[in-house]
């Protein structure tokens, strides 16, 4: 019987030990793989990216761009690349804007809102262009007294840009901004 808890002893202690060996290897494959995604993570999110100028973003329906932060753009700006300006608005309908102009752009309406920056344009001119793309058919704008036809805004720089039909409309002058 004393050979029996001898022999018992034994092999209780090789596998303690050949467990314990397994514990300590995975402790350390464990934490060389925390450590790396620690150091990788870092490495990824330490430098902080600033938009580019041309970052866009579009919902998913289509009908609200926000692009180009950093531009600034006046009615001149856009008469130069073909828009038609037809009658300037007064601003005080608008809170924020400091500029609005009616007009066309490869015969399609839009409606230009300009602001002090981007920054003032996506504060003070994404809630009314909201409100406008909102409405039916048939239902008036505010500052146009005819049957609203504006389902779709951009923010472009400086400006909120209410488009005629689709946001396509907008695009189109937007890319000839470049």
């Amino acid at each position: 019987m004393h050979q029996f808890v001898i022999k018992l002893r034994t092999s209780f202690d090789s596998q303690s030990w050949s467990g314990g060996l397994w514990n300590v290897r995975f402790s350390q494959l464990f934490l060389f793989v925390a450590l790396s995604s620690a150091l990788l993570l870092s490495f990824g999110c330490s430098s902080e990216q600033e938009p580019s100028v041309d970052a866009e973003s579009v919902d998913e329906e289509g009908l609200r761009l926000i692009t180009r932060p950093g531009a600034m753009y006046t009615i001149d700006d856009l008469v130069a690349v073909g828009y038609k300006k037809n009658k300037q608005f007064e601003v005080d309908q608008v809170p924020g804007a400091n500029d609005i102009w009616y007009g066309f752009f490869q015969q399609k309406d839009i409606e230009v809102r300009f602001y002090d920056s981007h920054a003032s344009a996506l504060e003070f001119g994404v809630e009314p262009a909201e409100e406008v793309i909102a409405k039916k058919a048939g239902q008036r704008d505010f500052l146009i007294p005819v049957v609203n036809l504006y389902p779709a805004y951009a923010v472009v720089g400086n400006t909120v840009m209410l488009c005629e039909r689709q946001l396509a409309t907008c695009e189109a002058l937007i890319e000839s901004l470049n």
